[in-house]
C-alpha cells in the first residue's frame, strides 16, 4: 500500500471520527448513545409481545379493578379524580392497541374492530369526564358493556366484567 493512500485512509477514519463526536459534544466520555433506526418501522416491527389474554390481564385488568375501585364512591380530591385518569387513560388508549389486534378472518376482523371502536369511544369519554362524578359512572358503565360484548363473541362469554 502507497503512503498516500494510507495517509488519505488514517485521514478519512479520522474525520469520520471527529465528525462523529463533534455531533456528541454535550454527552459525557463513554456515554452509550442510541442510534436511530435506519429504515423506516414498519407494521411487521410491532409484533404482539404475548397474547391478547395475557395483555388484558396485565395492562386492563388493573385499571378496570382501579377504576371499580375509584368509583365505588365519589372521588374526594383531585388525588382520587388522578388515580382516576390515570386509569381511565391506560384502558383508552390499550383499546386502540387491542383494535389493532384483531384476528386474521376477515368477518371476525371487521366485528372486533367495530367492537373496540365502542370501547375506545367509551373509554375516551370516560377519561375526559373526571371531575364529574356521575358522567363517570355513566362512562364507565357503558365501556363495560362494550368490553363484555367482546368478551361473549370473541370470549365464548368468559371474563365478563362486574360494574
Amino acid at each position: 500500500m502507497k503512503t498516500v493512500e494510507l495517509l488519505a485512509i488514517i485521514i478519512s477514519l479520522s474525520s469520520a471520527f471527529f465528525f462523529s463526536n463533534a455531533a456528541n459534544t454535550n454527552q459525557p466520555p463513554n456515554q452509550v448513545t442510541s442510534q436511530p433506526i435506519q429504515q423506516p418501522a414498519t407494521d411487521g416491527d410491532f409484533e404482539p409481545v404475548d397474547n391478547m389474554h395475557h395483555f388484558m390481564e396485565y395492562i386492563c385488568e388493573p385499571s378496570y379493578k382501579g377504576l371499580k375501585q375509584v368509583l365505588a364512591t365519589e372521588p374526594a380530591d383531585r388525588k382520587a379524580w388522578k388515580a382516576f385518569k390515570n386509569h381511565a387513560l391506560v384502558l383508552a388508549e390499550s383499546s386502540a392497541l387491542v383494535a389493532a389486534r384483531g384476528p386474521e378472518d376477515e368477518a371476525k376482523n371487521k366485528q372486533w374492530k367495530a367492537i373496540s371502536a365502542d370501547v375506545y369511544q367509551s373509554g375516551k369519554s370516560l377519561y375526559k369526564s373526571a371531575g364529574n362524578y356521575s358522567e363517570a359512572k355513566k362512562h364507565y358503565g357503558t365501556m363495560l358493556d362494550a368490553c363484555n360484548r367482546c368478551h361473549t363473541v370473541f370470549a365464548k362469554g368468559k371474563y365478563q366484567l362486574s360494574k
